[in-house]
């Protein structure tokens, strides 16, 4: 048998299949290290918080995200639709002018959420 026909049953991919992963399971027992309790608890990076939070949960760019959100969508459709612009020109014109429509008041109220910061902290 040559390497062509043992490759082509398979057989080759398999046993270096089989290498890695009697070579990774030796890895895995061989480096596996006890955590400690602290190591497996909660807390970020395994230290245990010392002082409250001053701020609980800042939205301060709640205005900032709603923009983004409303208008991500519609520069995707933009640019899916923009190659068949020649096609459909007159719904095209249409399209963007109900675009423009409806996201302005959008823009609008996220951008005076975004300016009211003092309304969206917490004590």
């Amino acid at each position: 048998m040559d390497v062509t026909s043992l490759y082509s049953f398979g057989i080759v991919p398999t046993l270096v299949f089989l290498l890695l992963f009697v070579v990774i399971l030796v890895f895995y027992f061989a480096l596996k290290r006890e955590g400690s309790d602290l190591k497996v608890s909660r807390y970020e990076a395994g230290n245990v918080p010392k002082y409250e939070a001053r701020v609980k949960y800042g939205m301060q760019y709640l205005g900032f995200f709603i923009t983004f959100a409303s208008f991500e969508p519609v520069v995707l459709l933009l640019l899916l639709i923009s190659p068949s612009a020649k096609v459909y020109a007159q719904n095209f014109l249409v399209f963007l002018l109900l675009v423009f429509g409806f996201s302005v008041p959008v823009l609008l109220v996220s951008l005076k959420l975004s300016e009211k910061i003092e309304e969206w902290m917490w004590d």
